[in-house]
C-alpha cells in the first residue's frame, strides 16, 4: 500500500516526509456490533476511509488504533475499552513521534462515536504542547445529509450496527457481515433520554445492555452495498477536499 508507514523503509519515509507533512491516523474500537458485524467494525471503516484519502492525496498513513473508549458496550463479550486518559496518552505519543519525524499536520479519522469527545480534547492539549496542526473527523457524524436521502430506517432507529454501519461494511468487506443474523431493534430509552436529544446537545450516561438486547440500535436489515458505496464515496470526497485544502 503506497505511503503506508508499516510497509516503508526508513529511507522511503524520509523521501515521503520531504514531499508531504500530512499524515492520517485511523482510530476505531474493539466492541460489539450486534450479532451480524465483527468487533472490529469501527476500525475497518475508519481504516478504509483513511486509506482511500491517503492514496488519493499521496500522503502518509499510520496503522489504525484498534481500541477506543467503549465502556458502554462492556456488557457484551469481546469488547475491550481504554480509559480516556489512556487513549489521550496514546494519541499524544503517536503524534509526538510523527512530529519529530517531520509530519506536522495530523488528521485523525475516527470511526467510533464514543471516541469523539476524547479526541477533540486530546488534539487541543497536544497542539498546545507540540505546536503542530491537528484535526479530527468523526465519520458517523458526517454521513447525515447523504444518509437522509437514502435511508429506510425510521427516525430514531439509527445508532449502532445499524443501516449506516452495515451498509458501509457490505461495501468494504461483505464477507465479514453475517447477513443471516441481522436483527432490527429500536432503543428502549426513557423519555428525554434519546439519541435525538444527544444531537441537540443533551448528554447522559448509558449502557448498551440497558437499551438493546441484541447490541443493535437501528435496522441493519435495511442496509445494502449500494447505500454503503454512496456513503463511503461521500466521506472520502469530503475529507479529501478538507485535508488537501489544509
Amino acid at each position: 500500500m503506497k505511503n503506508y508507514l508499516p510497509d516503508l523503509t526508513w529511507q522511503e519515509v524520509d523521501d515521503l516526509r520531504n514531499r508531504t507533512d500530512k499524515v492520517l491516523i485511523p482510530v476505531g474500537s474493539l466492541e460489539q456490533h450486534g450479532p451480524h458485524l465483527p468487533l472490529s467494525t469501527d476500525t475497518i471503516i475508519a481504516f478504509e476511509v483513511a486509506k482511500r484519502v491517503a492514496e488519493r492525496l499521496n500522503i502518509a498513513l499510520t496503522p489504525p488504533i484498534n481500541f477506543g473508549f467503549s465502556v458502554e458496550h462492556m456488557g457484551f463479550p469481546g469488547t475491550i475499552s481504554l480509559e480516556p486518559l489512556t487513549l489521550t496518552a496514546l494519541l499524544r505519543d503517536i503524534c509526538s513521534s510523527l512530529a519529530q519525524n517531520g509530519f506536522k499536520k495530523i488528521f485523525i479519522i475516527n470511526g467510533h462515536g464514543g471516541n469523539k469527545a476524547i479526541i477533540e480534547s486530546a488534539i487541543q492539549s497536544i497542539k498546545s504542547e507540540l505546536n503542530i496542526s491537528l484535526y479530527s473527523f468523526t465519520l458517523l457524524s458526517m454521513v447525515g445529509k447523504v444518509f437522509d436521502k437514502i435511508r429506510e430506517s425510521p427516525k430514531g432507529d439509527v445508532g449502532h450496527a445499524d443501516e449506516v454501519e452495515t451498509s458501509l461494511m457490505l461495501t468494504i468487506c461483505p464477507e465479514k457481515v453475517r447477513t443471516d443474523r441481522c436483527v432490527d431493534e429500536s432503543p428502549k430509552f426513557r423519555p428525554h433520554l434519546t439519541l435525538e436529544a444527544v444531537e441537540e446537545g443533551f448528554s447522559f450516561a448509558w449502557r448498551m445492555k440497558e437499551v438493546s438486547d441484541s447490541g443493535v440500535i437501528g435496522a441493519p436489515t435495511k442496509a445494502s452495498a449500494e447505500k454503503g458505496k454512496l456513503l463511503l464515496e461521500d466521506l472520502v470526497e469530503r475529507i479529501a477536499v478538507i485535508v488537501e485544502d489544509l
